[in-house]
């Protein structure tokens, strides 16, 4: 009896693998908790080894690496031992784009737990980390520095993901000082410093964050070419700066929280200075993007959206600055330059 294989672009095979995302989330999130990438880099080894190594039941281990290799994330040889792919390469600790730091932020119950919470936000507009925690989550990351720790590392490892390809697409040459506000540990000024070595940083953010940033920076190649300034943008942000940058700040809050962060820039901004607001501008259209993907995790957890370019122009007018120009980069953030009006 021939039988005919599985059709597996079917719409019910399609929304079937849709529907397991969250297994799979866990599952690359427990091989990234695990270090199994890392264990795997010299050599494939067997699941016992890997066990050992690691700290885990052997029989579960294997189970959840069969899985893991039935979707190219490792291989199980003829000879049962595993080994990396591709894949399974981009979970280990200092891959290009860090992408471990993103697996482990994905999988924490701090986070993970939000998400459940998802219709009851869709239903009444409430953030359902607000719901699930009883405080929203930078509140919720001042009081829980393991939380802060991973939070903090899978920005670092996004913000220097994308670094490159902001220095890339605009030119830095004439900054005489440049405010990184919301800067984190400084992943962003360190590109701009590595290309522009001349320029002067001021990385702002809140005394917690600068606190930990030198290590980063250190780590980084960065040594003595940047200030560390301590405070909270709503109420101001270090006057003076030639060029001013918000990377993934403004998505984080809702329209009036925006407005106000934007006005505390402007109103440190000289005459001559630009901002530059650093964000996935969602297009119009059916075509997928990540920034849509983006703004439900933005629902989720902050309150806050990805927005459309007439939005952000429409802030930056409230805000008293004018959007001069976008500029795309390789990747999916474009950067939007405001003046003063």
């Amino acid at each position: 009896m021939n039988i005919s294989p599985l059709v597996r672009d079917r719409p019910e095979d399609h929304m079937h693998r849709l529907l397991g995302g969250h297994r799979v989330t866990q599952m690359l999130f427990v091989a990234a908790s695990l270090g199994i990438a890392d264990e795997l880099a010299e050599r494939p080894r067997s699941v016992d080894s890997l066990a050992l190594a690691t700290g885990a039941n052997s029989r579960a281990l294997f189970r959840l690496l069969r899985a893991l290799a039935g979707i190219g994330v490792f291989r199980q040889r003829s000879d049962g031992l595993f080994e990396l792919t591709a894949l399974a390469q981009t979970l280990q600790k200092d891959a290009p784009g860090q992408l471990r730091a993103v697996a482990l932020s994905y999988g924490q119950p701090w986070w993970w737990h939000a998400f459940g919470e998802l219709l009851h936000t869709v239903r009444t507009g409430e953030t359902a980390f607000d719901r699930v925690h009883g405080m929203g989550l930078f509140e919720y990351l001042q009081n829980h520095c393991d939380a802060a720790k991973i939070f903090n590392a899978n920005m670092t490892a996004m913000t220097a993901a994308e670094a490159t390809a902001v220095v890339d697409a605009y030119d830095f040459s004439s900054v005489g000082v440049l405010v990184d506000v919301g800067g984190g540990h400084g992943a962003l000024s360190a590109a701009v410093l590595g290309r522009y070595p001349n320029a002067k940083v001021v990385i702002f953010d809140k005394p917690a964050v600068v606190e930990s940033a030198p290590l980063v920076l250190h780590g980084l190649g960065v040594e003595g070419h940047y200030e560390l300034v301590a405070g909270d943008f709503f109420d101001s942000v270090p006057s003076g700066g030639n060029v001013y940058v918000l990377k993934d700040v403004i998505h984080d809050w809702n329209d009036d929280a925006a407005l106000r962060i934007l006005r505390s820039v402007r109103k440190a901004m000289p005459a001559d200075a630009r901002l530059l607001v650093i964000e996935r501008i969602v297009p119009t259209g059916n075509e997928p993007f990540v920034g849509k993907d983006v703004d439900i995790t933005m629902l989720a957890l902050t309150g806050g959206l990805e927005r459309t370019e007439s939005e952000y122009r429409r802030l930056l007018d409230l805000a008293d600055l004018r959007l001069s120009h976008t500029i795309p980069t390789s990747t999916p953030s474009s950067l939007i330059e405001a003046v003063r009006k």
